[in-house]
């Protein structure tokens, strides 16, 4: 695997393929070769981002980071094969910094990658997209949990939910065959109960609601303006109301309401 080719396989945006092409064509990656397997350390991810880009220096709109971190996902493609998990999955698994890049551009209004702490899981290979939904694997003292995560174009329709569930179970079994229990959990503003004021039952973010048990209400979800209102704007009054939803919580938050990050076990 080469960097442009999984630039074409996750469909990355014309004008920012042709930045990383350009970037590649100039970058000695063997200084950084050795230093960003530390991806594949849960611990160590963190740490190891920190060290490429004190290499890379200035990077204004993340090119520089989202090529070398397309180069640690290329690598690690033998990870997959090693691990027998299908290419599907690795390229589903892979789109997410297409993903990032249409995300940072609706919220901001220009190209640029700008998830990077995030895309270290997915680089070192302990976060996959299994359907609809993305599974965080975290391994400590041989006890296995996994985060499920909701990309920003999941569907939650019961079946889609049901099947990307089903899958994940198969694949972990497979993964972890030494683990015998796996608690699965989700951290997201969409548990919030406050939620059921303003959607019915058969909404599917309450379908998907009610699959869990809630841990922790926490506290107000710091990222719920970029996510529900594609904003990082703190003006209340200026929020879209495209949907009931976006109506109702905007009226919520104007009146000096919440929304929280809930921390949720599946049942």
């Amino acid at each position: 695997m080469d960097i442009l080719n999984l630039c074409e396989k996750i469909n990355l945006q014309p004008v920012v393929k042709k930045q990383v092409e350009d970037f590649i064509n100039h970058f000695d990656f063997t200084q950084i070769d050795e230093i960003q397997k530390g991806y594949l350390n849960y611990e160590d991810m963190q740490k190891t981002l920190t060290q490429v880009q004190a290499i890379l220096g200035t990077d204004e709109n993340g090119i520089k980071i989202l090529a070398c971190q397309l180069k640690a996902a290329c690598e690690n493609y033998q990870v997959y094969k090693e691990r027998l998990i299908p290419d599907n999955i690795y390229f589903d698994t892979m789109k997410c910094f297409t993903r990032f890049i249409n995300e940072a551009e609706q919220i901001t209004k220009k190209v640029c990658f700008n998830l990077c702490w995030w895309a270290t899981r997915q680089a070192g290979c302990h976060l996959f997209r299994l359907g609809e939904l993305e599974y965080e694997a975290v391994l400590k003292e041989n006890k296995l949990s996994v985060y499920i995560h909701i990309p920003s174009d999941a569907r939650l329709n019961k079946e889609f939910v049901d099947a990307s569930l089903e899958q994940a179970f198969a694949f972990f079994k497979t993964q972890y065959p030494q683990i015998k229990t796996t608690d699965f959990y989700c951290h997201s503003w969409l548990l919030d109960n406050q939620l059921k004021m303003f959607l019915g039952e058969a909404s599917n973010i309450i379908s998907f609601q009610n699959r869990f048990v809630v841990l922790e209400e926490g506290q107000a979800d710091p990222c719920l303006n970029k996510w529900l209102f594609n904003t990082e704007s703190t003006d209340y009054s200026a929020f879209c109301e495209n949907t009931s939803l976006q109506k109702n919580v905007k009226n919520h938050l104007i009146n000096g309401g919440i929304i929280k990050s809930v921390l949720g076990r599946l049942k």
